[in-house]
């Protein structure tokens, strides 16, 4: 028996040792399948030096589009002289008040430059860029990135804030005009210009956002953007007037204003650019005409929201939200909350769409309008007008009070709220000082100026150069127009 035990105690030792190899085995076995082998294995430094690559492959990307752009891109400096006293005004008053008899000073012409950016359009020397740069210059010099300079002739869109500036040269290198309607937001930006008057400064950004309006009042003038692209790519005071281009090279914007507050005086990453397509069509008219025919239906629009699309029964259009009285598409019979989704034969995806085709639209022109009212497609027959020109650029300042009333610029809301006829060229009065001379006059609000002491007036400019001079006691001597006859009226001021 004990014998029997010994025997199967040494068949069970070898079974164990089996059972034992076996589970070894399969344990190696587990460890080399899952675990990490050398022909599988990472190496830190492959993958350092494939991500290096892949950065190199994107860092050359961005220098060659430079490369090929920058020469399209100038500096432009813009010289004005400006008249000035020879002692600060305030302090010339102080010192008269105790020295009457003390002689003044002489005004003194100043020389002010001002600098900004451009971007060449074409060839034969032409060249884009901001109103407020090159506007009202008496001399603007134009500065290639091959450091050749030449005098400009500027041609003016002060409403648009866009200018052509001519130089007599040929064989410049133009940049490539792109599509601003294929823009979308979260694609790389950049912008290139003159900052500060850093000439050929480079920055990076994306389109943040598309479709921002804008109305600004720039001394006299009132500007007006439509359909802003806004980007992060930095832009500082200089950076007006250069492009703003996608990594084909290609002009989509012209950089135009600055979102900043009262802390930060430089770029806070909000940036505005006029879109080349509303560029191309300003171009295109002050190169053929020297100025720019705008068409005009006069209505407000925006983009549908969600909201809206349910609410309207169309998921495409820009809907209406205001009408002019008197204006083309009141006449027409479009009216609040109309979806337009079709004009002149092209698709009105956005609000966009339609301010470009509308602008781009001869005025004058009949064109079939498609709405949608009520869920139902309808089509309207419409006249396009003409929009305003730079008279009505002129913000709507008021006169001096000296005359004991103030005029206004005739604008559209001030044509239907006194009844004025739209082509009336003038100022209308908008307030009168009780008891004051022109009251007694007969000088009352929604009255016509339309000469003021024998010097014609088309809009406050010359008015106020007509009336600068006067003073108490001093006669003036007004042409007002009613709605059926013009009259003199002439008093004597307070």
């Amino acid at each position: 028996m004990h014998r029997l035990w010994k025997s199967s105690s040494q068949r069970a030792s070898l079974v164990i040792i089996i059972l034992l190899s076996i589970a070894l085995g399969a344990s190696l076995a587990v460890n080399f399948s899952s675990g990490p082998t050398p022909a599988y294995a990472v190496d830190p430094q492959t993958t350092a030096a494939q991500n290096k690559a892949a950065l190199y492959q994107l860092q050359d990307a961005f220098t060659s589009i430079v490369e090929q752009t920058l020469p399209s891109v100038v500096s432009i400096t813009s010289v004005r002289t400006l008249e000035s006293s020879g002692m600060s005004q305030g302090f010339g008053e102080f010192f008269k008040k105790f020295f009457p008899d003390f002689p003044d000073t002489p005004n003194t012409p100043q020389r002010q430059e001002t600098y900004g950016s451009g971007v060449i359009v074409r060839s034969d020397g032409y060249i884009l860029t901001n109103d407020h740069v090159v506007g009202g210059a008496d001399r603007v010099r134009v500065r290639l990135k091959d450091g050749r300079e030449f005098d400009g002739t500027v041609m003016r869109d002060p409403l648009g804030d866009l200018a052509v500036v001519k130089v007599n040269a040929t064989g410049l290198p133009a940049i490539k005009l792109g599509d601003s309607n294929k823009v979308k937001p979260g694609q790389w930006a950049i912008a290139i210009g003159s900052p500060f008057g850093l000439d050929q400064t480079v920055t990076l950004g994306v389109v943040s956002a598309k479709g921002r309006h804008e109305r600004i009042a720039d001394q006299d003038i009132e500007r007006r953007y439509s359909g802003l692209i806004q980007t992060d790519a930095s832009i500082n005071p200089g950076n007006s007037g250069g492009p703003l281009i996608n990594i084909d090279g290609e002009l989509i914007g012209i950089n135009t204003l600055i979102r900043s507050n009262a802390m930060i005086s430089g770029n806070i990453g909000i940036g505005f650019a006029i879109p080349v397509n509303i560029a191309k069509y300003v171009m295109q008219q002050l190169i053929e005409h020297g100025k720019v025919i705008r068409g005009q239906i006069g209505v407000g629009i925006d983009d549908l929201s969600p909201s809206d699309a349910q609410r309207y029964g169309v998921t495409e259009g820009a809907v209406v939200k205001s009408v002019e009285v008197g204006q083309a598409a009141d006449k027409a019979g479009i009216q609040v909350e109309d979806v337009i989704v079709e004009f002149n034969g092209k698709k009105i995806s956005n609000s966009q769409d339609l301010v470009e085709i509308v602008q781009g639209t001869p005025p004058g022109k009949q064109v079939n309008v498609v709405i949608v009212r009520d869920k139902a497609r309808k089509t309207l027959q419409l006249t396009v007008g003409e929009a305003p020109g730079l008279d009505s650029a002129v913000a709507s300042k008021e006169s001096p009070s000296k005359l004991g009333f103030t005029v206004s610029n005739i604008t559209p809301e001030l044509a239907n709220k006194y009844k004025i006829d739209a082509n009336t060229k003038g100022v209308v009065v908008t307030k009168v000082t009780p008891g004051s001379s022109a009251e007694m006059s007969g000088i009352r609000p929604g009255l016509v100026i339309v000469r003021a002491n024998n010097q014609p007036v088309t809009n406050v400019n010359t008015f106020n150069a007509a009336t600068k001079a006067l003073k108490s006691g001093d006669t003036l001597r007004l042409v007002v127009q009613t709605e059926k006859q013009r009259i003199l009226v002439e008093f004597t001021l307070d």
